[in-house]
């Protein structure tokens, strides 16, 4: 039994993830680890939680979750960082040994694309760990 790890981002879609996620975690008896970056106050922590245990709830109710939402409650040299190197930072902590990466795959235009990082390519960059992409 290992953890996946799935990355919880923005709003629009980010259940899809976490739903399939669970799917996975809960047919081949793994647990989760639901990380997600807040970078505005538009949603609480608290709701960001509530969130999850419902769609967890709902797709498999005894499946063994931890969530870790990842805030910038003060700013330092330290902590003011990209969500890239905070994500990446987060999925390659030498603390856990995950199975594989869960996130959406989330279509470009290639303007859009130059403009805005992408979460998804930094951690496929690091040849590291398996990622599952989930369209979205």
């Amino acid at each position: 039994m290992g953890t996946i790890f799935v990355a919880y981002g923005g709003p629009e879609r980010r259940t899809t993830v976490l739903e399939f996620a669970a799917e996975q975690a809960a047919t081949s008896d793994h647990d989760l680890l639901v990380y997600h970056i807040q970078e505005t106050s538009e949603d609480s922590a608290r709701a960001i939680r509530e969130e999850i245990d419902r769609v967890v709830q709902r797709i498999a109710p005894d499946l063994a979750v931890e969530v870790r939402i990842d805030t910038r409650d003060e700013i330092s040299d330290e902590t003011n960082v990209s969500e890239r190197k905070r994500l990446i930072d987060a999925v390659l902590a030498p603390d856990r040994d995950y199975e594989y990466v869960v996130m959406g795959d989330i279509e470009r235009g290639s303007i859009e694309g130059l403009a805005h990082a992408s979460l998804t390519e930094a951690v496929l960059r690091t040849h590291a760990i398996p990622v599952l992409l989930v369209p979205v």
